[in-house]
């Protein structure tokens, strides 16, 4: 057995496999492209969360540091507006200052202080000459004395900038080590200026432990962390105007500047407004992979069940699909051998569209079935008819022979009126036998002159019959019968309703374009409302189309409409135009050359 006969057996070469492998494989191409597009579009909302959480997050540790030097700076204004303080500093720079001064004077800094609600924390209070010499200690608990203010070297370079202003905020990294060691204070300075003067009389400095700093970043970065156990989930810096470090999740980074750990644009940050200091938030790798795994992995899982599902779905729409497809084909191969009157059952069409196939196969059977059996009946019709034909042609001989024999008795027994109907009538007999489909105008006239003899007999010569048209129009070909049926429509309805009155019916006639001849017949009858011209016209439109329900009334006109656009084409036929109580006129438009037989 051959490798390609074992793959057949395996893999049926059908199109339902074909078109189940091929669905299949759009599904997951298309579940694979959704699944891009929308893992692209989620990690995008999922960095735009991270990063809307981190700015929050922001607002938030800037609130928070801007907290200590906000207090600190309070605490020094309050003490610097206080007047009793405003009058201790200047009477102790003055030259008699005693210590039994100095010592009751501390007694009442202290409890002003400790009056004061916002003093509460870590706090000290501190208080300098104009030459930066220590006067007095705002806090009963001992800490870390700076005996001058000025002895730092960056305090003493930055003496002026710290004048001008009201409040000056120090870094702790600037504090005098040597004064305080371990304890990094950040120091507020406020200094007290003499109003007529403007010259600076006194320091007042609030110390604020900066490990408070610290404390609020880790306490920020636990709350993160609290639910991630594979490490750091963030790097939180706080950096003063210098871009130097003076707290850190990581303690060892303290007094590094930020432009050593990394690149400051590519850090999220925000600069407080009021102390000028920065928070800068580096997310890690962890903290990443974390919020795009909880997002990502959920979706992940809904797309391969959708995936799983949307197949099986295919795989039972095909086979419920192909069921009746595989009916219809064994069916078309039945109605190959000729069996048209086979109908397929609808009923077992599960969805619309092969409902429509079967509909359409049924509705396409039925008509062959009946087309084949319409000719079977138009060809034996077809024979009826030639035979009656054959027949019909006997009986016009007999009765022109016949009339001939009554125009000669009525001529011996000298009854003209007689005569002239026999004569007439033979005449028409004779030319009704003329086998041609076309005659010239001329002998449609006098086949028109030959009624006309007849039916003034029977009106008592109440009627007029007048032709003007050109002798040259005479020759032209035009149909047999164009004529006769028109004008006997007249007779019989146009003038059904007029008494003791002259009945008038004049045909004229000219070339238009060239190409085509006009006939008018016009009376002068009771004429047509518009609406029975419209409905008129509108049958005779029609009747060029398809066959039309033909009246009493039209008849006539209808057939001689439906033989001339059966002969001569679309473009040709009849129009009628109606006046009530004025007359009709019925256009005849034929070709200026002979037509084709029909």
């Amino acid at each position: 057995m051959s490798i390609h006969s074992r793959f057949s057996r395996l893999y049926p070469r059908t199109i339902s496999f074909r078109l189940t492998i091929l669905c299949l494989s759009a599904a997951v191409i298309i579940s694979i492209c959704i699944s891009g597009v929308l893992i692209a579009h989620i990690s995008g909302l999922v960095r735009n969360e991270n990063n809307t959480y981190l700015d929050n997050l922001l607002d938030n540790l800037i609130s928070g540091t801007d907290t200590i030097p906000y207090k600190a700076s309070q605490i020094d204004r309050i003490l610097l507006n206080h007047v009793d303080i405003q009058d201790i500093l200047l009477r102790s720079q003055s030259p008699d200052y005693t210590a039994q001064d100095y010592l009751h004077d501390s007694e009442k800094i202290a409890i002003i202080i400790n009056s004061l609600s916002v003093t509460d924390g870590p706090f000290y209070t501190s208080f300098y000459s104009s030459n930066g010499t220590f006067l007095f200690d705002g806090n009963t608990s001992s800490h870390p004395a700076n005996p001058n203010l000025l002895y730092d070297q960056w305090i003493s370079d930055h003496k002026a900038e710290i004048d001008s202003r009201a409040l000056f905020l120090i870094s702790p990294i600037h504090s005098p080590k040597e004064f305080y060691g371990n304890f990094k204070p950040l120091m507020v300075v406020r200094p007290l200026k003499d109003i007529v003067s403007k010259k600076v009389t006194a320091y007042v400095v609030v110390y604020a432990d900066s490990s408070a700093f610290q404390t609020l970043l880790l306490k920020n970065l636990h709350s993160i962390s609290k639910d991630i156990q594979t490490g750091p989930v963030l790097s939180i810096r706080l950096a003063d105007t210098d871009g130097v470090i003076i707290a850190s999740t990581n303690r060892d980074e303290y007094g590094l500047e930020i432009g050593q750990l990394a690149a400051p644009e590519q850090l999220m940050s925000r600069q407080s407004q009021y102390s000028g200091f920065t928070i800068y938030i580096e997310p890690s790798a962890t903290y990443l992979s974390h919020a795009l795994n909880a997002t990502l992995v959920p979706i992940l899982g809904i797309l391969a069940a959708i995936l799983l599902v949307f197949g099986l779905i295919i795989i039972t729409l095909l086979q419920r699909m192909f069921l009746p497809l595989k009916n219809l084909i064994s069916n078309m191969r039945l109605v190959g051998r000729g069996d048209f009157k086979l109908r397929l059952d609808e009923t077992i069409c599960h969805d619309d569209d092969m409902w429509e196939v079967y509909h359409g196969f049924n509705h396409m059977t039925g008509k062959i079935d009946n087309l084949i059996t319409n000719v079977y009946e138009q060809q034996l019709l077809l024979k009826t008819s030639q035979l009656q034909s054959l027949t019909y042609q006997i009986n016009p001989h007999f009765l022109y022979n016949t009339l001939q024999t009554i125009e000669a008795i009525a001529e011996v027994r000298d009854t003209p009126e007689v005569q002239t109907i026999a004569t007439s009538l033979a005449q028409m007999f004779r030319y009704n036998l003329k086998p041609e489909n076309f005659v010239s105008l001329s002998d449609e006239l006098d086949h028109l002159e030959s009624y006309f003899s007849i039916e003034r007999i029977r009106f008592r010569n109440q009627i007029s019959f007048q032709i003007d048209l050109a002798p040259q129009l005479h020759p032209l070909p035009v149909p047999k019968f164009v004529l006769q049926p028109i004008v006997e429509n007249s007779l019989i309805h146009a003038f059904r309703q007029i008494l003791n009155a002259n009945y008038h019916v004049r045909i004229t006639g000219e070339i238009v374009s060239n190409d085509k001849l006009v006939l008018h017949v016009a009376d002068n009858g009771i004429g047509m409302e518009p609406s029975q011209v419209e409905a008129l016209n509108r049958k005779l439109s029609e009747a060029g189309s398809a066959p039309v329900i033909q009246t009493k009334e039209s008849i006539g006109l209808i057939n001689v409409h439906q033989r001339l656009i059966n002969c001569c084409g679309a473009g040709y036929g009849l129009t009628i135009i109606s006046r009530a109580n004025e007359g009709t006129c019925v256009n005849i438009c034929l070709p200026f050359s002979p037509c084709t037989d029909a």
